[in-house]
Formats: C-alpha cells, sequence, structure tokens
C-alpha cells in the first residue's frame, strides 16, 4: 500500500460509550472547566489551562503539561452547534502535538437511557495516522470521565479564591 495514499486519506471516526448518569451530568463533565479539570489529562500529564466559553462560535482551549518535563500541549477549537444535553459540535486542532494533523471536526451526542447515557463521539476529517492515537485518547477519556461523572466537584470562586460548597455536575 502507498503510503502517500495512507498519509492523506481522511477517516471519521466513531466511538461509543454507556455512562452510568444522565445527559446533563455528562454533558456537564464535557463543557464546565471545573469538571474538564477532573478528567482531561492522561496519566503522567496535569492540566494547566482549561478555557471554555460554551457560546456558539465561542473558542475553548484545554492546554495540560507533562509531569516530567516541560512538554506542554494545547487541544482548541470553537463551537459550532450547542443543545444541552443532546449534541455538541466543535473544531478540534493540537497545538505542541501532531504537528501534520489538520483541523478535524467533534460530533458528540448524549443520548439518554435508562440508567444512564450513551454517548456517540464522531471525529470527522482525521487521517489515518492519527486514528488509532485518538481512539486510544477518547477510550482512556471515556474511562476517566466515567469514574469522575458521579462524583461532586467542588467549585473555586474565582474573585475571591475562596472554596464554594460541593455541586455535582
Amino acid at each position: 500500500m502507498d503510503d502517500t495514499i495512507t498519509a492523506t486519506t481522511e477517516t471519521t471516526l466513531r466511538l461509543w460509550h454507556r455512562f452510568e448518569a444522565t445527559p446533563e451530568r455528562v454533558f456537564a463533565a464535557w463543557t464546565r472547566p471545573d469538571a474538564l479539570r477532573l478528567w482531561w489529562c492522561p496519566s503522567g500529564w496535569y492540566p494547566t489551562r482549561i478555557e471554555v466559553d460554551l457560546c456558539l462560535g465561542g473558542e475553548y482551549r484545554l492546554s495540560m503539561t507533562r509531569q516530567s518535563g516541560p512538554q506542554s500541549v494545547t487541544v482548541h477549537g470553537r463551537f459550532l452547534e450547542i443543545e444541552p444535553a443532546r449534541r455538541l459540535v466543535y473544531t478540534w486542532i493540537w497545538d505542541g502535538a501532531f504537528a501534520e494533523m489538520p483541523e478535524t471536526k467533534v460530533t458528540v451526542d448524549f443520548h439518554p437511557l435508562a440508567g444512564g447515557t450513551e454517548l456517540s463521539l464522531r471525529q470527522e476529517a482525521l487521517a489515518m495516522p492519527f486514528c488509532v492515537q485518538h481512539v486510544s485518547g477518547w477510550t482512556a477519556a471515556f474511562d476517566r470521565i466515567a469514574r469522575n461523572v458521579l462524583t461532586p466537584i467542588a467549585r473555586i470562586h474565582v474573585g475571591d479564591a475562596a472554596a464554594v460548597a460541593a455541586q455535582a455536575i
């Protein structure tokens, strides 16, 4: 097989996961900075900048740094569709990782089920060389979300940095 064809072929990645939480809670875990801090980073990384302007055309920026060194990476984009607890569509581009990867589009649908939510994720225009890494990354993220989605999140009031009562997502 010609590597040039493989490198430029665009693929649509489709994944599903069932969470034992309502669509509202899973959507909040996906969109609230305090919730994202709990699950966004894989093992060996810590969040350095988590910003979400959850409005049509609003931008998000999720940055993390490797615990063992100075490497820092960011994924960012803008929101194209927002239907709270039902659908989220946004652009996706990396800084500091996957240098050859163009911007892709991610669609996340939240389907209510008895006792939980089925999340379906579609990432479009993903070149084949990046598919395996993104399957692995999304699958691990689903596991981290599942561990945190039922846990109350302590929110910090930015104005005076005082802890506010724990609120469930």
